[in-house]
């Protein structure tokens, strides 16, 4: 299975190694929350549909990551960090008139990553080696 845990981050943030900003960041704790090849399917995706995605910098997941993605048992975690430049005005607190063509992106994007992954058998994303504490 997978758990997407969503979040928004400020316009302001920045990817480390470039210094440039990005749509969205996909975390999956380094490759132990989630298969690196589903989170680099996710990345994919949402490039395919033209949006600036970054990987695990600077948000790579937290607690719901941490906790609750198996990837070696085919429980998938990834945290998607979405810009709220993308669909608010964060000075006014307002959603921007891309609120909705967002809403329907972010909806396709979890319908075809879903999809995708029913397909492949979710389990063909699992992790090459356990975890360390399992």
């Amino acid at each position: 299975g997978i758990l997407v845990d969503c979040h928004s981050m400020p316009a302001s943030v920045r990817v480390p190694d470039n210094g440039a900003g990005a749509d969205f960041i996909i975390g999956d704790r380094f490759g132990t929350s989630a298969s690196p090849a589903l989170s680099d399917h996710a990345i994919a995706l949402l490039k395919g549909m033209g949006y600036r995605v970054a990987y695990n910098k600077p948000y790579a997941g937290g607690f719901i990551t941490e906790h609750y993605g198996r990837p070696v048992n085919g429980l998938h975690a990834l945290q998607i960090e979405v810009n709220r430049a993308l669909y608010m005005d964060e000075a006014r607190l307002e959603k921007s008139p891309n609120f909705a063509p967002l809403a329907r992106d972010i909806e396709a994007f979890v319908s075809r990553l879903l999809a995708d992954t029913a397909n492949e058998h979710t389990h063909a994303f699992a992790a090459s080696t356990p975890l360390a504490a399992e």
